[in-house]
């Protein structure tokens, strides 16, 4: 199966208090907003691209992000919905390349681009193994 340049598929999120960037903080010294947290933007962005490619996924395959290039917009409160929409835009080698936009009840949050490759599961995580087994 092949995918048409132009497809698009979304993912509607609610904003929960663990996807805030006060949440995040990893040392005593951060201090990070009570908004949705550019992390959990990026994750959204890369879960609507990933759901366009699952058609395309054989048993014992699986997409994974390669690269994101994104802009974060504008600030969303806990319990507002994002939504995320995904468009494929082409191949660049054995990568596709995505346009992603999020909008939340205020307007859009978040652009940017995506790319992903689809992979052996087994492969990946033997990869993974491997470059920590010294």
């Amino acid at each position: 199966m092949a995918l048409e340049i132009g497809i698009k598929d979304s993912i509607e999120f609610k904003v929960e208090n663990s996807d805030l960037a006060s949440n995040l903080n990893i040392s005593k010294d951060d201090s990070f907003p009570d908004v949705f947290a550019t992390a959990r933007l990026v994750a959204l962005m890369e879960c609507s691209a990933a759901k366009i490619l699952i058609p395309l996924l054989k048993e014992g395959e699986l997409s994974v992000g390669v690269g994101v290039n994104i802009t974060h917009l504008a600030a969303t409160l806990e319990g507002d919905t994002a939504i995320s929409t995904a468009t494929f835009d082409g191949m660049e080698g054995k990568l596709f390349k995505f346009s992603i936009e999020v909008v939340d009840s205020g307007g859009k949050i978040g652009v940017g681009t995506h790319t992903r490759a689809i992979v052996s599961t087994d492969r990946l995580m033997s990869g993974a193994k491997k470059r920590v087994a010294k």
